[in-house]
């Protein structure tokens, strides 16, 4: 018989997520605060969590070949059965939001600008745009 997976509870598992999620913060991705005179630079990050997992089960032996079974198979494929397995997947991505600017008099909120977001969105846009124009003057009878 086959050895079966390791296990982990429901306590494990949490805690290695737990772990991941304290991993990815602004700090970890792009630094500690930083700080020169009477000024700190404070970064600010989205991040994201994603993932997924699933359990396999398990089944008795299988006495004749179907359509799963090895093209060697000779009737029976599984003696004793088989069974159990797990996965999981993780994704973290963090991008720069922006910083917060500290100085002795104020505290302001400095965004970053993706212009490559920009870019797509006004790239879309003038796509969209086109594609109305010219149905708008196939429509009419215009060209």
């Amino acid at each position: 018989m086959g050895e079966l997976a390791p296990s982990i509870d429901q306590d494990q598992f949490r805690t290695i997520l737990e772990h991941i999620g304290d991993s990815a913060d602004a700090r970890t991705v792009f630094g500690e605060t930083v700080v020169h005179g009477d000024r700190a630079i404070i970064p600010v990050a989205r991040v994201q969590h994603m993932g997924g997992g699933g359990l396999g089960g398990g089944s008795g032996a299988i006495e004749e070949c179907g359509p799963l079974c090895p093209p060697d198979c000779e009737g029976v494929h599984a003696e004793e059965g088989y069974g159990s397995g797990m996965g999981l997947g993780y994704r973290v991505q963090a991008e720069p939001a922006g910083f917060i600017e500290i100085t002795s008099y104020e505290a302001k909120w400095v965004p970053t600008v993706d212009w490559n977001r920009i870019a797509g969105i006004g790239a879309i846009a003038g796509g969209v745009f086109a594609v109305i124009f010219a149905l708008g003057a196939v429509l009419t009878g215009r060209r």
